[in-house]
């Protein structure tokens, strides 16, 4: 439990759930590259009706409270129809994923590597196992991350298993962080 009362997930969840994910793109690529486009589709499809729906209860709520339109909600309903229609667009050519999912793999891990190497860096101390562990691990993402970014696989196969080893690289850290913090908050 947190200071304010609330309930938090440890942060080594997201870790376990990262290696999981990796694990299946490394074991079953051929399987992975099919699923990925389908199941981008059917998320931003259905986070898009979910968007449309909140939209058409924010309208009519405001309406029965005499507070006329609802200022900007017309944003939110072109941003809901583009990705319900984003997310029809990857259930039909699901391919198309394969091909943004590298560029966003490595955007995202050079950018986690990034920001972990600069708090690592932050807090750093030399004759600390942990301090060198995590500072390898946030340079291995960000080297993953340029990777993938410069994308030099002839196959979306090796993609796709390189994706999966980064996000085992990513989720690991996770989870030794969750360890070395909960360690650390046992110990006063």
């Amino acid at each position: 439990m947190n200071g304010n009362g609330t309930k938090r997930l440890p942060t080594y969840i997201g870790g376990i759930f990262a290696v999981i994910a990796g694990l299946f793109f490394v074991l079953m690529p051929e399987v992975s590259s099919g699923f990925i486009g389908i199941m981008f589709g059917v998320i931003l499809f259905v986070a898009g009706l979910s968007e449309v729906i909140g939209y058409i209860i924010s309208i009519k709520q405001f309406r029965e409270e005499n507070y006329g339109k609802a200022a900007g909600a017309e944003i939110v309903l072109v941003y809901s129809v583009i990705i319900m229609a984003l997310g029809v667009f990857f259930l039909l050519k699901p391919d198309t994923v394969l091909q943004l999912l590298t560029m966003i793999v490595g955007f995202f891990f050079l950018i986690d590597g990034i920001v972990k190497l600069r708090q690592e860096m932050f807090m750093f101390n030399k004759t600390d196992l942990y301090s060198w562990a995590l500072l390898f691990l946030a340079m291995l993402l960000i080297a993953a991350g340029i990777v993938l970014l410069v994308n030099p696989f002839d196959g979306t196969r090796n993609v796709i298993v390189f994706s999966g080893i980064s996000f085992i690289i990513s989720g690991c850290e996770a989870i030794f962080l969750g360890i070395v913090r909960r360690n650390d908050s046992k110990n006063p």
